[in-house]
């Protein structure tokens, strides 16, 4: 117990004693990859944070993702759209910043689906769903500085959308620039 205290005043002083200038806010937006149920849906990711202190922040986050699949009789495409809001916890080096969220908020999914008869058929082929849930995002990533306000993020998310009794689990991926501004 004693050394476990050790280690928690070194770490402690060690980040009182770096100077490194934090920023105030952050803005992150790229490209998204996200996987569900083995379609690979592209699109978007921007978030937006405010941190209180070198450890803490809000952020918000808002994505796109559009996907489709088609064979001979069958097309489906499907669009998701995220709004969350939640914690972010950084750990600031030299080098870049480590970070973890725990967000929660709102998804949006639209269907659209087309049997492609061969032939003219007397009845409609074409179905529209969309329906909207509650949605948690569990991740984080890394910033590699490119300059004093520049640097490139990587992040890994997981997603879920709870549509009642069926919930949807995804895998995201985001990379991109993150611009940052005011001092801390």
């Amino acid at each position: 117990m004693r050394r476990l205290l050790v280690v928690l005043a070194v770490l402690l002083c060690s980040a009182i004693l770096n100077a490194q200038e934090n920023p105030k806010y952050e803005l992150f937006a790229g490209y998204s990859l996200q996987h569900n149920n083995g379609l690979n849906a592209s699109g978007w990711e921007a978030s937006g944070a405010y941190n209180f202190n070198r450890w803490i922040g809000m952020k918000l986050d808002v994505d796109g993702h559009y996907g489709s699949a088609s064979n001979i009789d069958f097309s489906h495409s499907i669009q998701w759209h995220t709004a969350t809001i939640g914690p972010q916890f950084s750990w600031r080096l030299k080098r870049g910043t480590l970070f973890a969220h725990t967000l929660f908020g709102i998804s949006h999914e639209h269907q659209h689906e087309r049997f492609l008869a061969p032939f003219p058929v007397p009845f409609p082929t074409d179905f529209e769903a969309a329906r909207n849930s509650f949605a948690t995002v569990l991740g984080g990533g890394g910033d590699w500085n490119l300059g004093k306000r520049f640097a490139w993020r990587g992040q890994l998310d997981y997603t879920q959308s709870a549509f009642f009794t069926v919930r949807e689990n995804h895998l995201r991926f985001s990379t991109g620039p993150v611009f940052r501004f005011g001092k801390r």
